[in-house]
């Protein structure tokens, strides 16, 4: 099986290709730089008949492009092609930018010694969810979703995935407050304000997940807010 290979850094790049070597799978190796398209870099290893992609994080530090490698390995998942995400820096960034890409992510891999077997593992995922199996810890169900706290107005809760508030998961661990970036509320409420806090939407959680970490919010609306008069209605019954 071919498997693209995805990185800014050539060191990083030809270790990457090494491990997919160990995995006994044919590496494609393509160096990310400042003039690729996300859509372009998708033809490439598509039309290199390539049955997977790895995928770095961070190409910004490097090529400058205008995306992540969350949001590459996301799109690619969604047009069926199995991805997974590997970097360095998940712990800074897997709350942010990281997550605004999570639902469609099946394995985020660290990269560390020892990481081969995690690798082969997250490949074997990503094409499962390619052929539309989830993994009970994958699959989304609809919750109340609470926002909880939003960055003071003289600071900024920034990371690469923009601005961040704080949610609340009714039916995860409904006290534990969950870094989300902005970019994921429905539109018209991707403001910072004050009057986000108490907030509450509905949306798809995978609150099956064991960690915070592997959480992901998608399709998220406004709930519906309770009618006033029906409440008085059913308290004088």
């Amino acid at each position: 099986m071919r498997i693209a290979v995805l990185d800014d850094d050539e060191a990083a790049l030809a270790r990457g290709c090494d491990q997919v070597k160990a995995l006994r799978q044919e590496p494609y190796r393509l160096l990310v730089r400042e003039d690729r398209q996300l859509g372009d870099i998708l033809s490439e290893v598509q039309g290199e008949k390539c049955a997977a992609v790895i995928s770095d994080h961070r190409f910004r530090t490097r090529a400058q492009v205008r995306f992540t490698g969350a949001e590459l390995v996301y799109r690619a998942n969604e047009q069926g092609l199995p991805a997974v995400l590997y970097s360095a820096h998940v712990d800074e960034d897997e709350a942010d930018s990281i997550r605004a890409w999570r639902y469609g992510i099946p394995r985020v891999v660290k990269k560390a010694p020892g990481a081969l077997k995690a690798l082969g593992e997250a490949l074997r995922v990503a094409e499962s969810e390619a052929h539309g199996e989830r993994e009970l810890g994958r699959q989304g169900f609809v919750t109340p979703v609470r926002v909880v706290g939003v960055p003071p107005r003289h600071e900024s809760l920034r990371g690469l995935g923009g601005e961040m508030v704080e949610v609340t998961v009714t039916a995860w661990r409904p006290r534990v407050k969950i870094p989300m970036p902005l970019s994921l509320l429905p539109a018209g409420h991707r403001k910072i304000s004050d009057d986000l806090i108490g907030r509450i939407f509905l949306g798809e959680v995978n609150y099956y997940a064991e960690l915070s970490s592997e959480l992901f919010f998608h399709n998220l609306r406004v709930a519906p807010q309770p009618n006033p008069q029906l409440r008085r209605n059913q308290e004088a019954a």
